[in-house]
């Protein structure tokens, strides 16, 4: 699983996991899923990977 490799999609997939249990058990409303999903997915697509030793 090379997804377990990398510190920043291991927290995005549990932040946006966490997120989707949270709304079904209506602790967050939908329009904060709405804002929190896209802050989330805004962040993890347009950072930049930069290898370690460059």
């Amino acid at each position: 699983m090379p997804w377990l490799k990398s510190a920043s999609k291991l927290v995005f997939i549990l932040m946006a996991l966490a997120l989707v249990a949270l709304t079904f058990i209506r602790t967050v409303e939908a329009k904060d899923f709405v804002m929190l999903a896209a802050m989330a997915f805004t962040y993890y697509f347009t950072k930049k990977d930069t290898p370690i030793n460059q």
